[in-house]
This record gives C-alpha cells, structure tokens and sequence, in this order.
C-alpha cells in the first residue's frame, strides 16, 4: 500500500492514526472498569441472588476495594502517571473513586436456604449463617497501592518498581522497573535477574552486584509501584470471575474483596489452587472464631480460589451467645461440645442440664431427643441438619417470698421455715415508702415566692432586678434566670415568642397592662385594672392553678390565641369569683413592684395505709391454683394481734395496700379540708370520722364579724369531675347535632351561595364546639344560704371530702354590671337601687344588647333571669332587689338582623306566587 503526498502530509497522518488508537484503548480501559474488571462471566438468571450481571451499572459488577481495573497492557496504572500512549490516568483515577463509593452500599440480604426456613417454622426465629455478615459490607477503607507497606517476605516479580538510592563515590537516586524478564538494568553495572528473589533478599543482592564495579559507597532499596495480580474465583462463591488485584493480596484479602463464599458455599474448606495443585485448604472458622490467620498465604499470578458447596450444616439456638447455623469441618466426629464451643458457649441465663436436639432421620422423618450436658451428652456425634435448641432457665426463685406494695423496701426476701409476717414488717417504720421521704425532703428546699413584673426595663430590654442568682451566674444567656423553662424557681406567663433573644422589641399585650419584653422573659403583666388586692389575688390562684399560658390569659381577661375578647358571660363569672373571694388569699404586693404567690400548702404528699386489708397471694403445689390470704395489718402491727400473723410459704406475695388502692370508707379516709376566709381560724384542717362542715366550722372558731356567708364559695373535687364529665358529654352532643344539621344543610344546598353559607355555618358551629372544649367545671355547690345568714348554725351539715374548699368572703360593698351596656363597671351597693337602676347607671342596653335573656348572677352561686322573672302586670326583672356581691349580665345578641332577613325572605315568596299567579291567569286569558 502506498501513500501519497508530501513527507509532512504522511507525519501529521502518522500522528492522527495513532491519536485515534490511543483513545481507542482509553475508551476500552473505561468499558473494562465498568464492566466488572475481567470478570469472565458474561449471562446469568436475573432471579438468581448470586446473578452479578443483572445490569452494565450494577453494584456487583464493579471491582472490590483492593480490584484495580487494568488496561490492555496489563499495567497497574497510578495517580498523576501517564501510560505508553501519552494518555493521562487522572480520569481513570477518578472513576476508580466513583466505583469504590458505589462499593460502600451493602449488599441485599440474601434468600433464606431451605435450612434456614425450616429451623424458622421449628423455632419461630430464623437464624443466620454463621459469618455471612462479614460479606455484606464491603471494606470500608481504600488505602493507595503505592503506600502499602510491605513485607520482607513479598516476592518480586514483572511490573514491580524498585527505588534504589546510592552514596558515597557513586550517586544513584532513581526507580527500576522489573521488565518482563525479570530484570533490571542499572547504568554501568548492567541487567540484574530480580524476579522470585524476596523484598528481604533484594537490598544485599543490588549491592553485591554493584560492589564488582564501585566501591566506598551505601545503598538502600525500597519498593516503588506494584505489580498487579490476576486470579479466578469459581465455584460457589457471591461474585465469581476474575480479578487484579495487588501483588500484596493473600487469599484471606482476595476472599473478603470478591464478597466471600455465597449461602450455598462452603467457609471451612476454601481451595487455593496453583498449577493444578491444591496449595492450601482454608478453614476460614479458624480466622472468625480463633482469630488464626497462620494458614493465609500470598497471591501469585494465575492462582484460582475454589469454594467448593457447603458442607454439613447444624443449628444451635436458644440460650447461647452466637445463635446461628454452623458447618461442620467433618461430618462424621463432631460432637455437642465443639458445636456449643462454635456458638461462643451458654449464656448465664441458660438451662445447664439438657438440651433439646431435633434431626432428620435418613431424610425420611423428623425426631426429638434430649441430650444432658454432661461429659457424656456433650460427646454425642451430630448429623447434617440437626438442630440444637437450649432454653433459659425459669424464672422461679428457690426459697424466696416477695414483699410489695405499700412498704419502705419492697423486693423477694430469703424464705424460712417458719417465717411469719412479722419478720417481713418487724415495724410501723417499715411501712413508710421511700417516696414519702423523698417529698417530705422537698418540701424544705427553698423557692421564690416574689413573681416580678416587667419594670423597670433596661437598654437591653430584660428587667434591671438581679434576685435569686447572684450577678455573673447567668451563663451566657443573661435571660435564663427570668425564664421558667430554665429557671424552676420562677412562675410566669410568657408573652411573645420567649426565644431568649436579648434585642427583641417590647411588646404591649393591649389591656393596659405593664409592657412586656419578648426577650425570653417569662413574668406576670399586670392589668391596668388589678389594682385592688381581689384582683391581684385572683391572679396569683389562676397562675397557681392553671400552668397554661393561653388559658391564663383568657381567665384574665386577655385577649385568646384568636385574638378575640373572652365572651362577656365567662368574664361575669370571673369577676362574680373575684368579687366573692376578694379578702381571700395571701400577701399582696404594690402592682408596680411585682406580687407575692404563696409559698406553703398542707396536702397529702403519699396516701395513708389501708390498715383493715392486707393479702397473701398463694399458689397451690398440688392443683396449681392460687388463693388469697386477706389479714388485717392494723390488728398485727398496731395492737400486736397474733391471729393475724399468718405462717408464710416459698413462693408467697405479700401485699400492702393504701387506701389510694382499694377504696375505703369516708370514716376511714384522710380528708384534709381548707377553710379560707373570714375564719377565726383560717387553714387546712384534718376531718375527723363523721364530721361535718357545720362541726368543722366550729372547731376552728367560727367565722369573723364581717364574714359574708350568703357569698361564700364551697367547692368539692368529686363533683368537678362529675360537672365535668357532664359538660363533655354535652360537648359531644352538640357536636354531634352540628355535624348532623350540617350534613343535611349540604344536601339541600341548590347554587353556590347557599354551599358557602353552609360551610360558613359549619366552621362557626366549630368554633363554639372548640371554645365549649376548654371550659373547665369548678365543682363548686351551691350551700342555698339566705342574704341574712350570719350564725355557723345556718350552715349545712354537709358530710366532708378529701380536697372540699370553704371560702367565705368578706361584705361586699359593690355590684357589678357586665356585657353588652356602654358602661361595664362596678357600683357602690345601694339597698335601695334594683336591676334597672344599676343598668341605667351603666348606660343602659347597647344596641348589640339582648335584653330578653338578661340575668343576675347571685353571690350565693344561683342565677335569675329575664325570661322567667316577667308577668303580666310588667317587667318585674328590673324591680329585682340585688344583693351585696352580684352580678348584672346583658348578653349580646348573636341572631341580630334575624328578623329583617326573615321578612326579606317572606317578601321574595309573596313575589314569586305574585308572579307566578300573573303568568297562570295570561295562560288562562288566552
């Protein structure tokens, strides 16, 4: 073939060809990285879990952590080389990065082998193969080939780097690659045979080879780049093919990095085959469960890794420390006691007597037999498939009894014969839980009582008071200490977002209250309006009370979370409470200046023993049933009754109960009731069997000269809870009747006016639903006493509860006027004024106003309305004659315009018959 054209034609053609082939072979080098590194497999069953060729991306199809794809030429390319053809080995790097991330992903799980599925349905769990997790994951690290250390016994061969470094009379720093002969050639000393010599051996043979030619001079030879190996992996491995690998690879590296044997593979005899020879036979169980590597040896060139199929295969389950499914290295000698020695051994939980072995009789039959684990039974020979299970021991105790409940030291106690109650509780003292004393020591910690307000304001916009921590023990939030969430020692209502921000804005809550910071600040605003000692005093027992921000908030009067006004109802009823209890309470403080909260409380901290009832649980030997023993506790400890110190047996459970337990008699419980008020005596009283409010009274004095009885308050916590569960019940009704009339209301809808005043409708109704929701029963009963009740003797005698509160105000000298008038306030009491007087002195009904369900809120708790207050001869509501301490409440008038809308309505039907009628008589007229 000739070629025309000038010699430089022919060179620029020259170039171009051998351009077109180097990028020919960089194309192939990356479709060969991609494609699995020399893997030999080419097709495979896509159901097959060992199928590594489901796809060109796969995960399986790509080299291992120590795999180095090749190029044609065989060399093991490094980071910043170039290769013969000039192409730069940055890119392949690079991918060799990509693929080893890939490789950080775990494999799937494999399918359970039928071995595994039937010690599954034998014993409910399945059990994996003993070592199959290590191949899961693949090695997490990737260290460079060319800072792998190695070691003295590394055999060289072609394509390793040697760097041999000279001085003295010769100067030598330079790198020698071993060609495919074996040799090197060093300058003026010619072509040394290096290859099979050990790293060992190398440094005393280069300098014996150049001490024929120099003298005077030192060397040092250390290993360069490394050659790269392949060897095949057959047989019943995870991912089998071919592989490069590194030089320094060993059968144990080159196992881990092709993803180990598969399910089906054996692990206690992998082959490593050299020539046609069987090298070595690899127990890889010597490696996991000893940790004895001895056995690994180096990789050459053309080595072949055989996993042959698994061999026999046993279970141990239970009580051991590594429950799995283990191969047997023979399977006609081991016995129970290696297999147990394979499971890491018994727990300290397990049965040590026998063992349960289930096997397979000549694959015909399954059989259950119990082996001791004596040194007989742990010598018994086992069969491929069997299964050894071992339980855990039950959970009994041996001579023991068990003392619980009520008692100081509850636990299981050492039986003896002859043991009675009396050495389980030796004394009254050992009665006393251990929580009793614990609350009773936090009961004498300190805690702050003063709830500042937001004044004064620093630049900084926190408050300039420093009390409870002293100045620099704030940390690095100097808000922390005002804040409740950080500080347990303060109580308060956050307004804002409280985010501990320290340049936040300040905020007013917009009831004429003191400013508040929204710097993370938790303390009280103060109402413009609190600044009598009945209105301070509600708020401290409404932030006592009630911990949540919104819901004090609206018991004060604030605007909700929706920024609306509480309804004028709720507001007469809280200032009808504030004006009942207004000398009730504790020391009050100026509102400037912040407010004090009390301190002390009188409560139950742990319920008292039941004393009549105590049990002995008791589980029969013969038949298994169990029995009660009942005793009564107080006859043995208090009064030392003998009768009632009944023998004890192993196995027995002594209960002591409170009275929190079992409920007992109102004569028997602690009843702690508090009196509050205009008492002589004011306080928490303990009630004795059979006592009443009337004899309580009594006891603690009476009550003051300036005592109110008709407006006192008595509340009981067992009937909150029923008022409650009343007032649920009703909620859910209405909610209930809501959605119904809401259902029906969408279903008679015709346009889309009538849809949107449905949905309207049904959010509102919501919305009442909602606010009906947080309303909460006060429990409180109302005592029927008369305007001129003064004497103790007028007050029921009504039989008292634990928890029953007994508030009995001072006179009061005013009357309030509450909802829609222009002039919501409270008046002097005047005992010639009546109804209408004090809603004139108001300014009358506004126009919002509903004065036909008008109503007066009684001190005393009862209720008077318009509706059922009017007669024939006139409006007898405003002629009602009010006491000290009520309540007027105009309510306003939520279905105003009712009525014109009700006409308009009637108006359109009257035309629509007008025009209808007109339309019939034309038809008739023609």
């Amino acid at each position: 073939m000739q070629f025309g054209g000038s010699p430089r034609v022919l060179k620029a053609g020259c170039v171009a060809l051998f351009t077109v082939l180097g990028a020919g072979i960089a194309f192939a080098q990356l479709g060969q990285a991609l494609g699995g590194a020399t893997t030999d497999q080419t097709s495979c069953n896509p159901n097959d879990p060992s199928c590594q060729m489901s796809n060109s991306n796969s995960m399986q199809n790509l080299p291992q952590a120590n795999q180095i794809p090749s190029n044609p030429q065989g060399i093991v390319l490094q980071p910043g080389q170039t290769d013969q053809n000039g192409t730069n080995q940055q890119t392949t790097q690079t991918q060799q990065q990509q693929q080893r991330q890939n490789l950080l992903q775990p494999l799937p799980l494999d399918p359970p082998t039928e071995f595994q599925q039937m010690i599954a349905n034998s014993t409910g769990k399945t059990l994996p193969i003993y070592g199959a997790h290590l191949f899961r994951n693949p090695p997490s690290t990737f260290a460079p080939l060319n800072m792998v250390p190695v070691t003295p016994d590394y055999v060289l061969g072609p394509g390793d780097e040697l760097l041999i470094q000279t001085w003295g009379q010769v100067t030598l720093n330079s790198r020698f690659m071993v060609d495919r002969s074996g040799n090197i050639y060093i300058p003026q000393v010619g072509s040394l045979h290096v290859s099979g010599l050990k790293f060992a051996q190398v440094q005393e043979y280069v300098k014996a080879q150049m001490g024929r030619v120099f003298r005077n001079f030192d060397l040092n030879v250390s290993m360069g780049q490394l050659r790269s190996i392949q060897v095949f992996v057959v047989g019943q491995a995870r991912r089998p093919g071919s592989y490069t690998l590194s030089s320094l690879s060993t059968l144990v590296t080159a196992i881990f990095s092709t993803g180990g044997p598969a399910p089906q593979g054996s692990m206690r005899h992998i082959q490593l085959k050299r020539d046609g020879k069987v090298i070595v036979d690899f127990d890889l169980y010597d490696l996991l469960v000893n940790g004895d590597k001895s056995h690994d040896v180096q990789l050459l060139p053309g080595d072949v890794i055989y996993i042959p199929p698994v061999g026999a295969q046993v279970a141990v389950a239970g009580s051991v420390n590594a429950p799995a499914i283990y191969e047997l290295k023979s399977a006609t000698n081991t016995t129970v006691g290696e297999v147990l020695e394979l499971a890491a051994g018994l727990t300290n939980v397990a049965s040590g007597e026998k063992v349960r072995l289930e096997r397979v009789d000549d694959h015909r039959v399954r059989s259950m037999s119990e082996v001791a684990l004596d040194q007989q039974g742990r010598a018994t020979v086992l069969h491929d498939g069997d299964l050894l299970e071992l339980v855990a021991v039950v959970s009994q105790y041996k001579d023991a009894v068990t003392l619980r409940g009520n008692v100081a030291n509850p636990g299981r106690y050492t039986w003896k014969p002859g043991m009675r109650i009396t050495d389980l509780i030796p004394s009254k003292d050992a009665l006393i839980t251990r929580d009793y004393w614990l609350k009773r020591s936090q009961l004498g910690q300190p805690m702050m009582s003063y709830i500042p307000t937001c004044l004064p304001i620093t630049p900084y916009g926190i408050p300039s008071l420093r009390y409870g921590i002293p100045v620099g023990e704030e940390g690095e939030n100097p808000n922390w200490r005002y804040s409740s969430t950080r500080n347990p020692n303060l109580t308060g209502m956050p307004f804002g977002s409280g985010d501990g921000s320290t340049n936040a804005p300040v905020q007013t809550p917009g009831d004429g209250s003191t400013p508040m910071t929204d710097g993370g600040l938790d303390c009280a605003p103060i109402p413009a309006s609190a600044t009598s000692a009945s209105g301070l005093n509600d708020r401290i027992t409404s932030m006592s009370a009630n911990p949540n921000p919104n819901q004090m908030a609206s018991s004060n009067g604030l605007s909700g979370p929706n920024g609306t006004q509480q309804n004028q109802q709720n507001t007469a009823g809280s200032n009808q409470s504030g004006s009942a209890s207004a000398s009730v309470g504790s020391t009050l403080a100026n509102a400037s200046s912040g407010q004090f909260r009390p301190r002390n409380d009188v409560k139950l901290t742990e319920p008292d023993i039941d004393w009549g009832y105590a049990v002995i649980e008791r589980q029969s030997k013969e038949n298994l049933t169990t029995s009660l023993l009942p005793f009564n506790l107080g006859h043995l400890i208090l009064e030392g009754d003998a009768s009632q110190n009944l023998e004890l047996l192993p196995g027995d459970v002594v209960t002591i109960f409170s009275k929190a337990d079992i409920h007992v008699p109102q004569a028997q419980q602690t009843r702690f009731v508090r009196l509050e008020g205009e008492f002589i005596s004011s306080g928490v009283y303990s009630v004795q069997p059979g006592e009443t409010l009337r004899q309580l009274v009594k006891r603690a004095g009476g009550i003051t000269s300036e005592a109110y009885l008709y407006g006192s308050e008595f509340t009981r916590e067992s009937t909150r809870r029923v008022q409650q569960q009343r007032l649920d019940e009703y909620v859910n009704q209405i909610s209930l009747q809501a959605s119904t009339v809401a259902s029906a209301n969408a279903s008679r809808s015709i346009n889309p006016q009538d849809s949107a005043a449905v949905a309207a409708a049904q959010q509102q109704n919501q919305n009442i639903v909602n606010s009906l929701r947080q309303a909460r029963s006060t429990g409180r009963i109302v005592l029927g006493l008369t305007v001129d009740s003064t004497s103790v003797d007028q007050i029921p005698d009504l039989p008292l509860e634990d928890g029953d509160r007994f508030i009995v105000p001072r006179f009061p000298l005013t009357v309030s006027v509450d909802g829609a008038v222009y002039n919501q306030n409270t008046f002097v009491f005047d005992p010639r004024l009546r109804v209408g007087d004090y809603i004139r002195l108001a300014g009358g009904a506004n126009r919002d106003a509903d004065t036909g369900r008008a109503y007066v809120i009684r001190a005393g708790g009862s209720v008077i309305s318009r509706q059922y207050s009017s007669s024939l001869r006139g409006n007898r509501f405003d002629s009602v004659h009010v006491n000290q301490g009520d309540t007027i409440v105009i309510p306003l008038n939520l279905d105003q315009g009712k009525t014109m809308r009700l006409i308009v309505d009637i108006a359109q039907i009257v035309g629509q018959f007008g025009i209808a009628i007109a339309a019939a008589n034309t038809v008739l007229g023609q």
